[in-house]
C-alpha cells in the first residue's frame, strides 16, 4: 500500500486525510530527538525495511510487536500496519 492509498483506505473507516497523515511520522532514525508524539513513527533501518515506533505514556517510545516479534517491514507493510489497527478500533 502506498500513501495514497493508506489515506483513501482511512477515509472508508472515517478518517480525514488531515487525521490519517496525523497519525504516522516519518524519523530519520530511532533516537529521541528524531521520534514524534504521532501514534505511529515509521523508522528506516536499512534496506527499504521499517520498525514502526510508538509513542507511550509520559513521552517514551517503544516498538511495536507483531506476532511476538518487533514489527520489521516494507512501508508498504506499515501502512498496512496502521490501517488494521486503526480498522480494529
Amino acid at each position: 500500500m502506498n500513501h495514497e492509498k493508506y489515506v483513501k483506505r482511512m477515509a472508508e473507516i472515517g478518517y480525514s486525510r488531515e487525521d490519517a497523515e496525523d497519525l504516522i511520522w516519518f524519523p530519520k532514525d530511532s533516537s529521541e530527538t528524531s521520534l514524534a508524539l504521532r501514534t505511529f513513527n515509521f523508522v528506516p533501518i536499512g534496506d527499504g525495511l521499517y520498525e514502526i515506533w510508538i509513542s507511550g505514556d509520559r513521552d517514551e517510545f517503544f516498538r511495536v510487536r507483531s506476532s511476538g516479534r518487533d514489527f520489521v517491514g516494507s512501508l508498504s507493510e506499515a501502512y498496512e500496519y496502521v490501517y488494521e489497527d486503526r480498522r480494529d478500533a
